[in-house]
């Protein structure tokens, strides 16, 4: 339960930043033309086709890559990495990050100025530093906002806030 507390935290971060990516390909699920578009512009359309890129981008994602951020996250709290990395590898399928963005909608766009382009940045930088880490992998490879979420921070700053409130909750 702990370990997936632990993995939830991590997701947490791609879950809650973006509600809106895809593999780049720009369609949005509405055509490219709503790539300049800030994400409180878009209508429930738009922003419903944005989830729908997301939680695809999101099954990019393998289990592996998952149970090995996991194992990275384990290791802080002195357990070791590649037995969490087995151990969560063994379990039983669950929801992972696809399951967390159920609720993606165009009411958490509400405010936000980053545009659609931005969000696809960001989102593109936080799987890629997902699907990058190994059980050599430090603290700061899993905790350091990649640098493409910048924009998205400072123009939709609810996002990070949601989290860091929702990862101090926790109690871990």
């Amino acid at each position: 339960m702990t370990r997936m507390k632990l993995l939830g935290f991590l997701m947490a971060g791609l879950a809650l930043v973006a509600c809106g990516d895809d593999d780049g390909n720009g369609d949005g699920g509405s055509g490219s033309d709503i790539e300049g578009k800030q994400l409180g512009a878009l209508t429930a359309e738009e922003a419903d086709g944005l989830c729908d890129d997301l939680r695809a981008q999101t099954k990019t994602i393998s289990k592996e890559d998952e149970c090995e951020a996991e194992g990275v996250v384990g290791s802080l709290f002195g357990i070791e990495c590649e037995t969490t990395k087995q151990e969560c590898i063994s379990a039983p399928e669950e929801a992972g990050v696809t399951g967390e963005l159920d609720s993606c909608g165009a009411s958490q766009f509400t405010g936000c100025t980053a545009t659609v382009a931005e969000v696809r940045a960001c989102v593109d930088a936080m799987v890629g530093t997902i699907k990058g880490l190994t059980c050599e992998s430090t603290f700061t490879d899993i905790a350091q906002k990649p640098a493409a979420c910048a924009a998205l921070e400072e123009k939709c700053p609810a996002f990070f806030e949601e989290q860091e409130d929702e990862s101090e909750g926790e109690g871990s």
